[in-house]
């Protein structure tokens, strides 16, 4: 099929559709990102037209789910950034001494590769009982699959790689996933600590302050009025001194309020609670 242009107002039907039928905001998204995603579903679900996903999404209630999935599908590894892990592996330490036990919220963690890098890293530096986390995303394929922690072979190839840049005596990850075919599934150990949930970060709200945030890569996608409101909500949900962690391409450096968040690393993208 080929690939099927979308209108703006097409788009504002659309979003407006969700909205009204089932009370999830896209209308936040930046247009042409979105655009992309909706003409690949259209694809992936074989329609001919955005009036057909229209009334799919109106008259079918059960849609909506497998399709918001295919809208928020995520790209992400394991010890992505090796030398940012690095920096925090010499951050948790002390954060963790001081506190005790710190509250971390993987926000937006798609399929869980970033959960099970930081609960890999807290085992490696004997933290592992000191801190309790919250994974939400708003995929709920990506939230069953960051609680099973089961990836395709083929993505060891990168994973390993990056662990091994970030921990130049490391003999690979083999060690904290069993093989099960074409897959590997990772120690539910690591996760204990972890309670996973679906969540959308631009109308759910959490009742939990948090030490560390890590909503990386996640607001690429929203214009510059969610950008803020999310900002807005995260900082909220910080404990005082606590630790906001961006992605590379969130592009949210121009819009942090500096009364809000102070730069603690610009290199890593890491934000200090003012």
């Amino acid at each position: 099929m080929h690939r099927i242009e979308i209108t703006d107002e097409e788009l504002n039907s659309l979003t407006s559709a969700i909205m009204t039928r089932h009370g999830i905001d896209f209308t936040c998204y930046e247009p042409k990102s979105l655009k992309r995603r909706v003409s690949r579903a259209l694809s992936i679900f074989k329609l001919n037209s955005v009036h057909d996903l229209w009334l799919k999404i109106l008259n079918e209630r059960d849609f909506v789910n497998p399709f918001i999935n295919e809208l928020s599908v995520g790209l992400t590894e394991m010890f992505r950034d090796p030398f940012f892990w690095q920096k925090l592996a010499t951050l948790l330490p002390a954060l963790i001494h001081e506190k005790g036990n710190i509250n971390v919220w993987h926000a937006g963690c798609s399929s869980g590769e970033e959960v099970y890098t930081l609960s890999i890293i807290l085992r490696e530096l004997g933290l592992e009982g000191k801190v309790d986390a919250l994974a939400t995303d708003i995929n709920t394929n990506a939230i069953q699959q960051a609680k099973k922690g089961k990836y395709h072979q083929m993505k060891f190839k990168d994973y390993n790689y990056n662990y091994l840049q970030y921990h130049n005596n490391g003999s690979g990850l083999s060690q904290y996933y069993s093989n099960d075919g074409l897959y590997r599934t990772m120690q539910q150990e690591l996760v204990k600590h972890v309670i996973f949930e679906k969540n959308n970060l631009i109308t759910d709200t959490i009742q939990q302050k948090f030490d560390i945030i890590f909503c990386r890569n996640v607001m690429i996608y929203f214009d510059i009025e969610a950008k803020k409101m999310v900002l807005e909500k995260l900082h909220n949900n910080l404990n005082p001194g606590g630790l906001l962690i961006i992605g590379f391409f969130d592009a949210l450096i121009p819009i942090i309020d500096k009364a809000r968040f102070q730069i603690f690393d610009l290199n890593n993208k890491i934000f200090k609670k003012a």
